[in-house]
């Protein structure tokens, strides 16, 4: 089964009495960004919407990505956990037909929504609130003996899976896509989890009641560090995330600067070698929770750490990294979850015309153009202590979210792609080497392209009326030159459009305030909707000379 991109739920869900099938869903209200169009969440296969029906509110996952025996795993699922009525699982439905997009119906979970925050949010509003890691450090302990004892296991524990309330003495339990319950053992693992929370070794082929102990235990771990030394998250460079701990410290401890401190330190130092032991173990020796923590079944691994601690060769991160300074790539990312990675080229203050509330956009370019930014809506921006300003222009930046889809204004003649920011935490500073760091590894993320391919694609990019069913070009191609007649021939395109284009270096740092769009308005799917940006303003001779390149090509 095909399911429906973003783009498409979102067109659908801006009239949810038609497209939700659900009794209770199509009376309800569905929460709205500030532009009016549906809020949405990314969680692995699913994209997730908050609807309010009463009193009452659900979280609907609309499903945008295949799952195999979707259908199945649920059901299997859902009659264990009723089965043992716990409060670490939220009620679900799964609902076959539950939505319905362009005419065809698809699959939706509805779920009763947590109570919280997640534990990403949680963990980076307090890792200086030593008492507040005690107690979600407890729970997490009883969260795994109760696990065991089912002999079930989670499959994805992460920062976004894990929902934390009452100052961390109650954790929940959401996304079951990749849950283990013995009556599904045959079907084998939908999904190999978070890589910044599993062991390096974990494959497709593991799927037993033991997946969540190397989760566990890594966050375990990196709690009573940081009840120790609240300072190791920045000094590891944590965040929402990633807690102390990154996929390439569990590949090679005995280069890690994380391991090195914390076993150089004797009150950790116990826990880290062992820790250490099992990242260099095998994934079935990986012991329980509560034996760790007794220091029994630490499988043994000689290993000695590095006196002088060694960069890894390359970032290890669980999206994409992006640039932000390439929109087209960004554009051929909506949908998805990505970590962004650019400098700050302005910041602006708004309010809002209905109650006149206060938002911010971070901009990576200036707004009169084709750029992508950070989006802080009324809602998250009355949470933040300190709100973006003008000071954070020409800083380096990391922020991971859901690439939603473009936005152009007809009347300011701009094409905005943007990254909803739900959290103060959820924007990292950076320096400029590890940006230069982060993005060196974005090329190894995104897919690549013949030669033929990008020069069709180059010339999509400047002239949209081009089929939009051609892959993308990657920006590790993009920066490639090419010898080639038909690579000069392109770049005199390039050039005559660079002498349209307005200069870049210019920022305007007025106030200004987008039209509000309804809900009813449907997403533009392109770029600035405005005659010159179509016509690209270049001169027809170029055109003439473009399509000959093109005719080119497929003669070959």
């Amino acid at each position: 089964m095909t399911y429906p991109s973003l783009e498409q739920y979102q067109e659908a869900l801006q009239h949810p009495r038609v497209a939700l099938l659900d009794g209770d869903l199509k009376n309800g209200s569905i929460a709205t960004s500030g532009l009016g169009l549906p809020k949405v969440m990314c969680g692995g296969f699913a994209l997730t919407y908050t609807i309010s029906v009463g009193v009452g509110k659900y979280a609907v996952r609309c499903f945008h990505k295949k799952s195999p025996d979707l259908e199945m795993r649920y059901k299997a699922v859902s009659s264990k956990l009723k089965a043992l009525s716990s409060n670490y699982f939220l009620p679900f439905e799964f609902q076959p037909q539950g939505v319905q997009v362009q005419g065809a119906k698809f699959p939706i979970v509805k779920m009763a929504w947590a109570a919280g925050d997640t534990l990403g949010e949680f963990v980076s509003d307090n890792f200086r609130n030593g008492s507040a890691l005690a107690a979600l450090r407890e729970s997490i302990i009883k969260l795994s003996s109760y696990l065991e004892s089912q002999l079930i296991a989670h499959g994805d524990l992460q920062p976004g899976n894990l929902m934390v309330s009452q100052g961390g003495k109650l954790i929940q339990l959401i996304d079951y896509d990749g849950m283990f319950v013995p009556e599904i053992k045959q079907l084998g693992a939908a999904e190999i989890g978070h890589r910044n929370f599993q062991h390096p070794s974990r494959t497709g082929a593991n799927f037993n009641a033991s997946l969540d102990r190397f989760s566990f235990i890594s966050l375990v771990v990196a709690l009573k560090a940081l009840e120790r030394n609240p300072d190791l998250w920045d000094e590891s460079q944590s965040d929402w995330d990633s807690f102390v701990f990154r996929a390439s410290d569990f590949s090679d401890p005995a280069s890690s600067k994380v391991f090195k401190k914390l076993i150089s330190d004797p009150v950790s130092s116990t826990d880290a070698k062992s820790f250490a032991s099992i990242c260099l173990s095998g994934f079935d020796q990986v012991p329980t929770l509560a034996d760790f923590l007794a220091g029994k079944g630490i499988p043994h691994r000689q290993f000695e750490i590095k006196s002088r601690s060694v960069e890894p060769a390359s970032y290890s991160s669980q999206y994409p990294v992006l640039s932000a300074a390439d929109y087209h790539v960004f554009v051929k990312n909506i949908g998805n979850m990505v970590e962004l990675v650019g400098k700050v080229v302005e910041v602006k203050h708004g309010t809002t015309k209905k109650g006149g509330r206060s938002y911010i956009f971070v901009n990576f370019g200036p707004w009169q153009g084709s750029i992508v930014k950070l989006s802080i809506w009324p809602s998250a921006l009355a949470k933040m202590k300190n709100a973006p300003s003008s000071s954070l222009v020409g800083s380096w930046i990391s922020v991971v979210g859901l690439v939603e889809p473009v936005y152009a204004s007809k009347k300011y003649r701009y094409s905005h792609i943007a990254i909803d920011i739900s959290s103060q935490n959820q924007i990292r500073h950076i320096s400029s080497e590890e940006a230069r760091f982060r993005l060196a590894a974005k090329s190894s993320n995104v897919a690549g392209l013949g030669k033929n391919q990008e020069i069709i694609e180059r010339l999509r990019v400047q002239n949209p009326g081009l089929s939009p069913a051609i892959p993308p070009v990657t920006p590790a191609l993009s920066s490639q030159p090419s010898h080639s007649t038909n690579a000069a021939i392109l770049q005199k395109i390039q050039n005559s459009q660079a002498k349209q284009s307005p200069p870049q270096g210019v920022v305007n740092r007025a106030v200004v305030n987008p039209p509000t769009v309804t809900p009813r308005q449907s997403v533009p799917q392109g770029g600035a909707s405005n005659k010159k940006a179509k016509s690209g303003g270049i001169p027809w001779w170029v055109w003439i000379v473009g399509l000959w390149v093109l005719i080119a090509i497929f003669r070959r």
